[in-house]
């Protein structure tokens, strides 16, 4: 097959008929909406009708052994991710291909004739949404291969039910990988990988998450190959890999049952009891000496906060006196809500009372600090106004005023910084709050602020959500982010970006932070911030608020009430 065209990328799809599950669709039209794919032929497989009086395989295809799984993801399993959509009219026009590959032991390998006839249409790419296992020549006739994904950690989950494994052996994170297929059972080269929080009592929520959500992924190596990165079809093959799992067997399924309702039991008892509390720490050391090995920190917490209230999220500035000045979100648990509000330290933590800078009646956050020309600028978090607002701290030191707009988009825990010329905005997005992580450039601090070529960046849970001030030491670029895989704000992931550009993105997780043991808020970390040669940080415990105890059960309740009707 000759070279591809410039500027396009023929994709070739592989199916089991036209109908197909829902994230297999939105995968499709995500690629279908990048500019210069085009769809150039569907593959459908020919199923053979079953010999008379046989039930092709029904019973040896479905041992007893694993029958009350089967039996309970036909009848009562039922994730919107796989709910059928039919996409005749969508694929109309598009020329059909109807092949029966041989089966040779348990994979299928195309037959000559179906592979010229394949060929012919000089797919650079096909997409595998059916058929087997693909053994032979298939596999390198398009130019950048055949794209399939996995939904499992191929390094620690093999095969499936997607999530189901996960929970059963208590992993906090479900993995999914799109992947170049090989010979390799499991071990194809690995395009784009991501990590989900496994949600322990709901294998629906982990299923309904993990597929739509990576979905995006051949429409994002699409967009790389477009931009001229020229080995992302190449990937990298996993060096190791985990167990290979089957469908559960039937004592095995019954204790899955068992384990996910008893942590429904304690997920509706941990909300009901335990509400998050966060503080603030000092720690008067500059913030790279969180990547050394041996640590001697001497973080000096404030004073618990109020009743019925947290401080979270703290941000900094030495102000003229050489005081500092944190702010920070205040956080009301009668109202729901959060204000940005500014406490002034002392070493002997002797607090004065706290001033409100700006509130609105609405949920504010993360009031991100950049200092610039003099001025001190705050960039708080305000998702429920679907945009990015710039503020400066007034010159009485006691308000903010607003400057503007950066970002015409809700990001969460919003992030400004400059790297090698360039100010870059990252942040993440609903629904995937703590997973999906983008990023936005200007060659002005003022913007405009375009998206990055390969938005989202990156899907994991344990690494993505920004969380304070990225800063460079030794020459090398790091950026903080959250860990919420066991807890919301659990630790500190600490990031060594290896390549941030326009069109480019790489970095690696080296170590990470927290939470501190030895404090009273020790059950989570999710935020670090420098100002000068001091540290800021936030802490979590958990403790009992009964305005939100008697909230949750009054929504619990009326869910119970809906349910019913």
């Amino acid at each position: 097959m000759g070279a591809p065209e410039p500027g396009r990328i023929r994709v070739g799809l592989l199916c089991d008929g036209p109908v197909l599950q829902r994230w297999q669709a939105a995968a499709i039209r995500a690629v279908l909406a990048v500019p210069g794919v085009e769809l150039c032929v569907v593959i459908e497989q020919v199923i053979p009708e079953a010999p008379s009086g046989h039930a092709l395989g029904d019973q040896a295809r479905r041992p007893w052994g694993s029958a009350l799984y089967r039996r309970w993801r036909r009848t009562l399993f039922r994730p919107g991710a796989m709910a059928m959509e039919d996409l005749r009219e969508e694929l109309a026009g598009v020329p059909l291909l109807r092949c029966a590959p041989e089966e040779v032991g348990k994979g299928q390998r195309f037959g000559q004739m179906d592979l010229e006839a394949i060929r012919e249409h000089r797919p650079d790419v096909l997409l595998r949404f059916g058929f087997g296992i693909l053994k032979g020549a298939i596999l390198d006739l398009p130019t950048h291969g055949v794209w399939s994904f996995h939904h499992g950690d191929p390094a620690h989950f093999r095969g499936g039910p997607p999530g189901l494994w996960e929970i059963m052996r208590d992993s906090p994170v479900t993995g999914a990988i799109l992947q170049r297929l090989t010979e390799r059972l499991d071990g194809g080269a690995v395009l784009h990988q991501g990590w989900f929080k496994t949600i322990d009592h709901s294998l629906q929520e982990t299923v309904d998450t993990v597929l739509m959500h990576s979905a995006a992924w051949p429409a994002l190596v699409m967009r790389r190959l477009l931009a001229g990165e020229t080995d992302a079809a190449q990937g990298a093959v996993p060096p190791t890999l985990g167990p290979l799992y089957r469908y559960p067997g039937n004592l095995d399924f019954l204790t899955f049952l068992w384990k996910q309702f008893s942590n429904k039991l304690r997920f509706h008892r941990e909300e009901l009891q335990e509400h998050e509390e966060w503080n603030i720490g000092v720690l008067y050391q500059p913030i790279h000496v969180l990547l050394e090995e041996e640590q001697s920190l001497n973080i000096r917490w404030l004073p618990a906060p109020g009743t019925n209230s947290f401080r979270a999220d703290p941000f900094g500035y030495l102000a003229e006196d050489g005081q500092l000045n944190v702010l920070y979100e205040k956080f009301d648990h009668a109202s729901r809500t959060g204000s940005i509000a500014r406490l002034r330290p002392k070493r002997d933590n002797v607090l004065k009372r706290s001033r409100t800078m700006l509130e609105n009646g609405t949920h504010l956050s993360y009031p991100y600090v950049v200092e610039r020309e003099g001025q001190v600028f705050v960039i708080p978090e305000h998702a429920a106004s679907g945009r990015v607002d710039l503020y400066r701290v007034n010159p009485d030191n006691d308000g903010m005023e607003r400057v503007g707009t950066l970002l015409d988009e809700p990001l969460f825990d919003p992030t400004l910084f400059e790297h090698e010329g360039r100010w870059w905005l990252f942040g993440t997005k609903a629904p995937l709050t703590n997973v999906a992580l983008y990023a936005y450039h200007a060659e002005r601090f003022e913007g405009p602020y375009r998206p990055h070529l390969l938005n989202p960046l990156k899907h994991d849970i344990r690494s993505a959500r920004p969380a304070g001030t990225p800063f460079e030491h030794e020459g090398q670029l790091w950026r903080p982010a959250q860990d919420s895989s066991l807890t919301y704000g659990g630790r500190i992931a600490l990031n060594r970006v290896l390549e941030l550009s326009p069109g480019r993105f790489r970095e690696e997780t080296v170590k990470f932070f927290g939470p501190l043991e030895g404090s009273l808020w020790n059950k989570g970390l999710h935020t670090v911030a420098a100002v000068g040669d001091i540290t800021l940080v936030d802490g979590k415990r958990f403790v009992s608020v009964p305005e939100r105890r008697k909230e949750a059960k009054e929504r619990k309740l009326r869910r119970l009430k809906r349910n019913r009707e």
